[in-house]
């Protein structure tokens, strides 16, 4: 997919405290279809304008998305976004379990760096940079690294409310 997203593949057995961890499993398939999942909609919710407004959003951002695994938080993927950002500079976005898009990183290095305890942050950037990523050199600093990209949950609720509007529904506020 990306040369990060193959160097972390071999780099597994190196990283594999930090992989194990982060609960960190890849996938081989960018339009992994689970993410977009719906199966478990009732009847009942399939006919309720505001889900479906819903569902049709996230179903379009995820487009949007070449996913490459998940975490103990979510599911990981390239937010390329509306812009089509090239999957080597697209940033590291997490889909949870209640539907959010969170921007968690702009590299799979600061990904990686970030997503661990803050006092074994200095330890483990040691060890991913020595495994051949790019890191931040400070948590304020790979944050910094995402000023400027489109934030995908503000994309899905434009979606949304496009969504709630054509079924006879206001706009909600975020």
């Amino acid at each position: 997919m990306t040369p990060a997203l193959t160097l972390l593949r071999d780099k597994l057995d190196v990283l594999a405290d930090l992989v194990e961890s982060l609960e960190l499993e890849l996938v081989d398939d960018p339009k992994w279809p689970e993410p977009s999942d719906m199966s478990y909609l009732t009847a009942k919710e399939r006919k309720d304008p505001d889900i479906m407004s819903n569902v049709d959003a996230m179903l379009a951002t995820n487009e949007l998305i070449s996913w490459f695994g998940r975490d103990m938080e979510g599911f990981l993927g390239l937010w390329r976004g509306p812009k089509n950002t090239p999957l080597e500079q697209a940033p590291i976005v997490r889909l949870d379990s209640e539907g959010q898009y969170d921007l968690v990183a702009a590299t799979i290095g600061d990904y990686l760096a970030i997503s661990t305890d803050a006092d074994e942050f200095d330890a483990q950037r040691e060890a991913i940079v020595a495994a051949g990523f790019p890191v931040g050199r400070t948590p304020e600093a790979i944050w910094e690294a995402l000023a400027g990209f489109e934030d995908p949950n503000d994309f899905r609720h434009v979606l949304y409310n496009e969504g709630r509007k054509r079924r006879g529904l206001e706009a909600i506020e975020d």
